[in-house]
């Protein structure tokens, strides 16, 4: 995605983000998700930490941070131990990129059991579909899904959906976190900040590290440093956040 266009989406976005301060529950993130999202032709959206290995149907459950996939779908799902065998599972764990479900195919032609996944979700309104897998500070990675019977598949809307991605799953593990860590006062030094506003505008870390004449090192240790402060999960979350607090523009 183009700085300008990076930056346009990032302004689209603020709403939204604001809007999901105030969820008060997992549910609420979900809600505020597929209302905001609707109008792509969002339905369902699911997100949780990848597992290790096969875990057990109660395991399975207890990875998920929030979710509004139909019911008789997580059912059969579960029950049949898809989650190994799911092309949408396979294909972040090999590249984790975003990604549309048009990009599947691979997947779904290799294997009968993918397909025949795809194929079961298709019954309960999973047609189509966005994911991404979303990196934590602690090396946990994240699965976010977005479905619907007609989801638009635009792919210079991949960076606004991966910016929504990430600043769902931060409010979800906020919210699971003792609050009066969420009402801490944020302060970030100057070089911080001017290397999170450089980041704004969609620059790599070995520019923001030509124009603050530091080495990308730098940069990145600047912008790791504002992440921890900022308690955000990625580089993305980060930006939001220092966006929503008014300590970038």
């Amino acid at each position: 995605m183009r700085p300008s266009t990076f930056r346009n989406s990032l302004d689209n976005t603020i709403r939204f983000i604001h809007d999901l301060d105030r969820a008060r529950n997992v549910e609420d993130i979900s809600s505020q998700l597929l209302r905001h999202l609707g109008q792509i032709g969002a339905e369902h959206v699911i997100a949780g930490t990848f597992p290790s290995d096969q875990p057990n149907r109660r395991a399975q459950l207890n990875h998920a941070l929030f979710q509004s996939y139909p019911k008789e779908w997580l059912e059969r799902y579960l029950s049949r131990g898809y989650l190994l065998k799911d092309p949408v599972f396979l294909r972040s764990q090999e590249k984790g990129d975003a990604f549309y479900w048009d990009e599947l195919k691979p997947y779904k032609n290799a294997d009968p059991i993918c397909r025949r996944i795809v194929e079961e979700g298709r019954e309960y309104g999973l047609v189509e579909g966005f994911s991404a897998a979303i990196q934590t500070l602690d090396g946990q990675t994240v699965g976010f899904s977005l479905a619907g019977r007609q989801l638009e598949a635009n792919p210079d809307m991949r960076g606004v959906l991966t910016l929504v991605a990430s600043y769902a799953i931060g409010r979800a593990i906020a919210l699971q976190q003792d609050p009066s860590e969420q009402k801490r006062e944020i302060r970030l030094s100057p070089r911080e900040r001017e290397a999170l506003q450089w980041a704004s505008e969609g620059k790599a870390d070995w520019e923001i590290g030509e124009i603050m004449a530091i080495s990308e090192h730098g940069a990145d240790k600047h912008l790791r440093s504002a992440r921890s402060k900022l308690g955000a999960i990625n580089r993305t979350q980060a930006v939001a956040e220092a966006i929503r607090l008014g300590l970038i523009v």
